[in-house]
């Protein structure tokens, strides 16, 4: 709704720049409010767009509010990339069991679930790019940003063929070479940097089909073992859990 310029008192003319700036403050308090209510209510979608609305109010994010913008937008997405492949592993039973219009059935439900991802990763990346990644006010901030929009131009890549696939591969790999160089300004250690190597990593394998590229970036990632020592208790946890997960995929690659 709509205030007027008699609804603050200030009779026919415009809000003051301070009467504004308690507005846009009310509407960032009230928006982070109601996106964690969806979160405990799982309700990912709505979570996702109260975050949306704080984005769109212009003042950067803080930390824990960068983090419930990556959680909306992930968990509304994993829940259908899950069911995309189930979407696809049915379609294959019905087909090997020479159910053709249930295969059908089960494709065309896989597209319409598709485009549902693609309009998230669209608007994910278009906040990021827009808004996020320009107003990030440190390297840690950057590189959040940047890793996140390289994620989600590789979930669309998954999903695509052709000159789409193509398209959204070569963002994904634009954002995430300037996330790493923007990365070494972090800690060698640090959760962020792993983390952006990790997936970097995963998409060179995955998406690209790079894989001994995907071997030397984790390599290079975990030589930051020796600096888990800079970290504090709990960067130095989610550090080496980030760690092992990139042993683990050295692990599966180079078998």
């Amino acid at each position: 709704q709509a205030i007027s310029a008699q609804a603050v008192g200030l009779g026919g003319s415009y809000p003051s720049l301070h009467h504004r700036s308690c507005f846009a403050e009310m509407g960032e308090e009230k928006a982070i409010a109601l996106a964690r209510v969806a979160e405990h209510a799982e309700r990912y979608d709505e979570m996702r767009s109260f975050m949306e609305e704080r984005v769109m109010s212009g003042n950067p994010l803080n930390n824990e509010e960068r983090d419930m913008f990556s959680a909306a937008f992930k968990n509304a997405l994993s829940e259908r990339r899950h069911a995309v492949r189930v979407a696809v592993n049915v379609a294959q039973q019905e087909e090997a069991e020479g159910r053709s219009g249930n295969k059908d059935l089960a494709l065309g439900y896989k597209s319409k679930v598709e485009t549902e991802l693609t309009e998230i990763c669209t608007k994910a990346v278009t906040l990021l790019d827009s808004h996020l990644v320009p107003k990030a006010a440190t390297a840690e901030d950057k590189t959040f940003y940047l890793k996140m929009q390289g994620d989600y131009y590789r979930y669309a890549a998954e999903f695509a063929d052709g000159e789409a696939r193509r398209s959204s591969a070569e963002k994904a790999t634009a954002a995430y070479a300037s996330g790493m160089a923007s990365a070494a300004e972090l800690l060698a250690a640090h959760p962020i940097r792993l983390g952006l190597a990790l997936n970097y990593s995963v998409f060179q394998h995955e998406v690209l089909k790079e894989t001994q590229e995907a071997v030397k970036t984790a390599i290079s990632a975990l030589e930051a073992r020796n600096h888990l020592g800079d970290l504090a208790d709990q960067d130095q946890n989610d550090a080496m859990l980030t760690m092992q997960l990139l042993e683990d995929n050295l692990n599966l690659w180079q078998q």
